[in-house]
């Protein structure tokens, strides 16, 4: 459904609270994601110290999104954000719930946790783009 209350050839701001914060959490969120998949191709490979990486990694990475939704619900009632960037840091932080839970299911999980990893980095990349998007603003 299009808007109606945006003129033609003009687009929707995304508001964005703390926009800085947001855009170093959601890297360093990025690049947890992405040495989550060189460690678990480390031990999937055979070396099985890199497991160990993995499962700690993937435990501390919980921290990084909680810090976004907190630090945007504070940071909100001086700058208020759109409910799209609300719904964003909330569904990394349930994604990344996702991603743990399943991880430490074991193999039994393993369809589910590769997609919800995936799904991780693309919900991160658009949190990180519109964030600063939103700094240059």
């Amino acid at each position: 459904m299009a808007r109606t209350d945006i003129p033609a050839g003009r687009t929707e701001t995304t508001a964005v609270a703390a926009p800085r914060t947001t855009t170093a959490l959601a890297g360093l969120v990025a690049l947890g994601v992405l040495l989550q998949g060189a460690f678990a191709g480390g031990f999937l490979s055979g070396h099985h110290v890199w497991r160990g990486a993995h499962e700690t990694l993937g435990d501390l990475l919980i921290v990084l999104p909680l810090a976004s939704l907190v630090v945007g619900l504070i940071a909100a009632r001086r700058q208020p954000e759109t409910k799209s960037v609300l719904a964003s840091r909330v569904g990394l932080l349930v994604l990344l719930v996702l991603v743990i839970t399943t991880g430490h299911a074991g193999r039994g999980l393993l369809a589910l946790h590769i997609p919800a990893a995936i799904a991780t980095v693309g919900l991160v990349t658009r949190q990180f783009v519109v964030a600063s998007q939103a700094i240059r603003r």
